[in-house]
């Protein structure tokens, strides 16, 4: 992993790290879990997500070509869009123990539900007004016509108009630190599935 990527790690990414460890310690702990349709459609939506990620990620070159190859013919953002899918398979992996009292129970919802808020709130304006001045200030005329063309989430039907044809990239993949994902899922989806067993080890009270 990229130096550079540790020392990116913001208040927010921490943020991120510690909602995923309450969904962990909160999850369903019955040891028939991977047995019930959540657990396998969260997992299911999950590659989906990683697959839109590594796809995207191996067109992307940041600051030196304009990217409109690949997913990026599409939809401005399908990393966002990955990333979006991911969550909700997660929230699907780690839903809680019907036994549990409501606010336990529905966490994974609730948490959900407050990331998108914060997403489309804040992130989303912040995002479309730092980037699109970058991108505008690199490529000019290229930028302002793509602005125009391709959407910022929702995907086109048709391919855009001035896309080249350019091969997916695992050097590209990996310079943007995709490869890492799977890893950090495999082992979100491990700690959930075996969370009952993770838990009594660490010392936590069942």
């Amino acid at each position: 992993m990229k130096l550079s990527r540790i020392r990116k790690l913001t208040w927010k990414l921490l943020l991120v790290y510690a909602a995923v460890v309450v969904l962990i310690f909160c999850a369903d702990r019955s040891e028939d879990k991977w047995r019930r349709w959540n657990f396998w459609s969260g997992v299911a939506l999950l590659a989906f997500a990683q697959w839109i990620r590594f796809w995207a990620a191996g067109h992307l070159v940041k600051n030196k070509v304009l990217t409109v190859t690949g997913p990026y013919a599409y939809v401005k953002n399908p990393l966002y869009i990955g990333t979006f899918l991911g969550m909700i398979g997660f929230a699907l992996v780690a839903m809680g123990d019907p036994r549990h009292p409501w606010y336990f129970r529905f966490l994974n919802w609730m948490m959900l539900g407050a990331g998108v808020l914060a997403f489309v709130a804040y992130y989303v304006p912040y995002k479309k007004k730092r980037e699109g001045d970058r991108l505008h200030e690199l490529f000019g005329e290229a930028w302002d016509h793509y602005d125009r063309s391709v959407r910022d989430y929702v995907p086109r039907c048709t391919r855009y108009e001035r896309a080249a044809d350019a091969p997916w990239s695992w050097r590209a993949a990996c310079e943007n630190s995709e490869q890492w994902t799977p890893l950090a899922i495999v082992a979100g989806v491990a700690a959930i599935l075996f969370n009952a067993r993770l838990l009594e080890w660490i010392g936590v009270v069942m």
